[in-house]
């Protein structure tokens, strides 16, 4: 059986049918050479570019679906090796390190409180003054 045989298998087994849709046209996109933008894909389903990011979502959190992406990159495709995976997780992981740091900035990012802005607002008027 072909990688294109056996997710159309999967997709038989899939019982929302928007998902299934979704799914069925990912069957044509498999390994990295064959990516799809989702701009391309929400034009072929007849959904919109974030309810297919959303199913794109499902079939990978809960059917299991291999699906990959690229950061800096357009397109989706269905992974053909662990190398696709690993390159798409170790993406991922940069993205989350990412994220991490800039939660943790804002977290001690200063936020001037009340005061703070009066105190200025007065330094202006009062350079005015004079």
């Amino acid at each position: 059986m072909n990688p294109k045989e056996y997710y159309h298998l999967k997709t038989a087994t899939i019982t929302e049918a928007d998902v299934r849709l979704v799914a069925a046209c990912m069957t044509d996109h498999i390994g990295e050479q064959n990516a799809v933008r989702i701009e391309d894909l929400s034009g072929r389903v007849g959904f919109g570019e974030r309810q297919v990011r959303d199913i794109l979502a499902i079939l990978v959190k809960q059917y299991g679906w291999p699906i990959c992406a690229n950061a800096g990159k357009a397109g989706r495709w269905i992974a053909t090796s662990e190398d696709d995976r690993w390159q798409v997780i170790g993406d991922l992981d940069s993205r989350i390190k990412e994220l991490r740091e800039r939660r943790e900035a804002l977290l001690t990012a200063k936020i001037p409180n009340a005061l703070e802005l009066n105190r200025a607002e007065a330094r202006v008027m009062q350079t005015g003054l004079f």
